[in-house]
């Protein structure tokens, strides 16, 4: 299960933001990740009939396969399952998928299908990994995403602000997120990375 907030790069206070990021004593690591994404649905759209987004990434190199089911959003959070696996084509990440926990009917029926392209992102993600120690903690994954959306030929800029629970205290977490939010006047990103892509591909149904 993936709890993440989403927001929009402030540029009034990104660098106080930084500065946080760098200096904050609970940063237990940062790399940066050149990241590269195709996602795919069948003619029929039978991912999205799904509630579904399927897509191939490649992270430094390494080729993830991804399923993601959204079940439900409300401001910058979203609440989402997320299965992956290491594969390089679709159809072998769907044979492996169920094993990540993912819907295996879906991944089946799917590894049947012919898919097509519907979007794509390419971008540098710089992430911060946070250990919050206190009574109720968690860590957390803190990523600034930067780069382009859309598809061959008709590729947009974007820039964003991910903020991942990776495990503990989900209550500890929400109210890590709204500080962060209200000290640095985060403002929600409300669409994924996915929808975006396909409005600016000229790839929506």
């Amino acid at each position: 299960m993936e709890r993440e907030y989403k927001w929009k790069i402030p540029q009034d206070t990104m660098s106080a933001l930084a500065g946080y990021l760098h200096e904050e004593k609970e940063r237990v690591s940062h790399e940066t990740i050149r990241m590269a994404a195709i996602y795919y649905d069948t003619p029929d759209d039978l991912v999205y009939r799904n509630s579904a987004a399927l897509r191939i990434r490649k992270e430094n190199g390494r080729s993830v396969v991804c399923m993601k089911r959204t079940l439900k959003k409300e401001g910058a959070q979203a609440l989402r399952e997320e299965y992956e696996v290491e594969a390089h084509t679709l159809e072998g990440g769907l044979i492996k998928l169920p094993e990540a926990g993912a819907p295996r009917d879906l991944c089946m029926m799917l590894s049947t299908q012919t898919f097509r392209e519907l979007a794509r992102t390419e971008f540098i993600r710089n992430s911060y990994l946070f250990e919050i120690s206190t009574d109720a903690g968690f860590t957390a994954e803190f990523s600034i995403d930067i780069g382009v959306l859309g598809a061959v030929g008709n590729m947009h800029p974007f820039e964003e602000i991910e903020l991942e629970l990776k495990s503990g205290d989900t209550d500890a977490f929400i109210a890590y997120a709204e500080m962060l939010e209200q000290r640095f006047s985060l403002i929600p990103q409300k669409r994924s990375k996915l929808a975006r892509a396909i409005v600016a591909a000229g790839t929506a149904q």
